[in-house]
């Protein structure tokens, strides 16, 4: 639905030269900015992210040079994809021969239209096959390492001391390949990982390899943030209660379950980056191998742990002696079981997740978005009326997506993103409660249930007025509120319309409000003619032509009825 929309800069002094592109480059996936001169240029280059800027060399009212120059100096612009215009072939060839300045490539005016779109469209594939690159190797080598590579071409193998180190591995692993379809196999894995991979990296925590069952977590070795096995011993209690609840679900449904073993130490080790071709980051030493050992020492469901991890993390956790164990060139090793968190460090003192004052000692955000994201989808999934065929959890997620997106296109700064992505979480939730009037319980909800996961009042109030913004007939009063009115009603601009309109007024009909075709058309075109409106550029530029394309067919159905 978002995923290959991109930014794009026009600077053209010329009208009819600037209305010719644009025309030419009107499509739902690009994201037109125009500027006439430098001044307007540079602003928008300071409050948007462009993958493209279409620069006219001929511009009377501005230094192209000047332009040039400002993108390819600063680093958070010099991936930007600079095509310049002119009416001179031997000003553009020129352009491009000056590499220094950044330009890609270059368009002789008058605009062909298929030359145009060609080239935006190449460097549109550069810039999400770069972004996809970048993302492959974040996922391969520590942020740390990455930047070494890029700034000497090499990474140095380094020494750590007190770091802990996690490996998990599956009960039965070897009888459950026996007896389960290769592809159930491994989409359960992928299913159990991603959650793994989820809960590591909101621990600040470094995978470093699965193999086959087997995942392997470091902490204290890439990281700059404090207290890495408290950490790991949080993340280690997360990942054993997800795999308890999926256990005791599919126990009760009848289905094959997974049972997990977690074995954890701590002490000193080598961290390097191995291999030419096919690289990879690993660590070595003792610490690895008696990590390894405590997790073929656990049982199903437990969390083993060498005696000097539990000296570290033994303030804020309950454990369960299991005496002196020998284990393979390792001797005898005096381990525990970790059974939760103590409920004085924990979250409604519960033992399974650490309250706000823990969190902020390891560094984490005082403010646990994360586990209040998971709790309200969680109880919307649950709780919401199966009648709700538009207002459903699904509408939510939809909302949340469209968010974060335009969000990005308008360069949103990572606090407001926060702010947006909470209220779109919580503005139907008052429809767990009733069906009309229901923002104000949204709100209710939210006042509730936040603050137990770390909101301050602050942040509170201004999730409140993004959420109450959502009301009939209300007005957004910043860009927050603008974004969470266009993010909720995006799908008017999309092709998906009549499918998503229809789901409402069913969902209506079922609530008492109904009413005949002609009527719901009638109502249709007007409000898309005299009441909705759309706030944001972003927004404008993507969905107020395809708002217009559904008016017309709602027109042309209308007559036929």
């Amino acid at each position: 639905m978002f995923e290959r929309i991109i930014n794009i800069l026009v600077i053209e002094s010329d009208p009819s030269s600037l209305e010719q592109l644009c025309g030419i480059l009107k499509n739902p996936n690009y994201n037109i900015f125009k500027a006439s001169n430098n001044f307007e240029a540079l602003k928008l280059i300071n409050q948007k992210d462009f993958v493209i800027v279409i620069l006219n060399l001929d511009n009377p009212k501005g230094d192209a040079l000047e332009i040039m120059h400002l993108l390819h100096s600063k680093k958070e612009t010099r991936n930007i994809s600079i095509i310049v215009s002119s009416t001179s072939s031997e000003k553009a060839y020129n352009a491009i021969e000056s590499q220094a300045k950044g330009v890609v490539d270059y368009l002789i005016k008058p605009y062909k239209a298929n030359l145009v779109l060609a080239k935006v469209e190449v460097f549109k594939k550069f810039h999400f096959r770069h972004l996809r690159i970048n993302k492959l190797l974040e996922s391969i080598l520590p942020t740390a390492t990455l930047s070494e590579f890029g700034e000497f071409g090499k990474s140095s193998p380094k020494k750590k001391t007190d770091c802990a180190v996690m490996f998990t591995d599956f009960v039965n692993f070897t009888e459950k390949t026996k007896n389960t379809d290769p592809q159930e196999l491994v989409k359960t894995l992928d299913y159990y990982f991603s959650k793994f991979d989820e809960i590591t990296l909101k621990y600040n925590l470094e995978k470093i390899k699965t193999i086959g069952d087997a995942y392997m977590v470091v902490g204290g070795v890439t990281e700059q943030t404090v207290h890495p096995s408290i950490r790991m011993a949080l993340a280690a209690v997360e990942i054993r209660n997800f795999v308890i609840n999926d256990d005791q679900t599919k126990r009760a449904l009848g289905k094959d379950f997974w049972q997990i073993r977690i074995g954890i130490h701590v002490g000193d080790l080598v961290a390097g980056v191995v291999g030419k071709h096919k690289f990879s980051f690993d660590v070595w030493g003792d610490t690895v191998n008696i990590a390894a050992r405590c997790e073929q020492h656990s049982t199903a469901n437990q969390i083993n742990i060498s005696n000097d991890f539990k000296e570290i993390i033994a303030p804020y956790f309950n454990f369960e002696a299991r005496g002196e164990v020998e284990v393979k060139h390792g001797g005898l090793i005096n381990m525990f079981y970790i059974k939760g968190i103590k409920l004085e460090h924990s979250q409604n003192g519960e033992g399974r997740i650490p309250n706000i004052a823990l969190r902020k000692k390891i560094g984490l955000p005082e403010t646990d978005f994360d586990g209040l994201r998971t709790f309200i989808l969680n109880k919307l999934k649950s709780e919401l009326n199966e009648n709700l065929t538009y207002h459903s959890v699904e509408h939510t997620e939809h909302v949340e997506k469209a968010v974060i997106k335009y969000a990005q296109l308008e360069k949103l700064n990572d606090h407001d993103l926060f702010l947006l992505n909470t209220a779109a979480l919580f503005h139907d939730a008052g429809y767990l409660y009733r069906y009309d009037n229901n923002e104000t319980l949204g709100v209710d909800t939210l006042r509730y249930y936040a603050p137990m996961f770390g909101y301050q009042e602050q942040d509170m109030a201004a999730i409140e007025a993004i959420i109450l913004s959502t009301a009939y007939n209300s007005k957004p009063k910043n860009i927050l509120e603008a974004i969470m009115c266009d993010a909720d009603l995006d799908y008017l601009g999309r092709m998906d319309y009549h499918i998503t309109a229809k789901n409402l007024f069913d969902e209506m009909a079922l609530h008492g409000h109904v009413k005949d075709e002609r009527t719901r058309l009638i109502e249709q075109i007007d409000y898309l003619e005299n009441h909705h409106q759309y706030y944001t550029t972003s927004a404008i530029n993507l969905r107020q032509p395809g708002k217009e394309k559904r008016l017309t067919e709602l027109k042309s159905m209308l007559k036929k009825t």
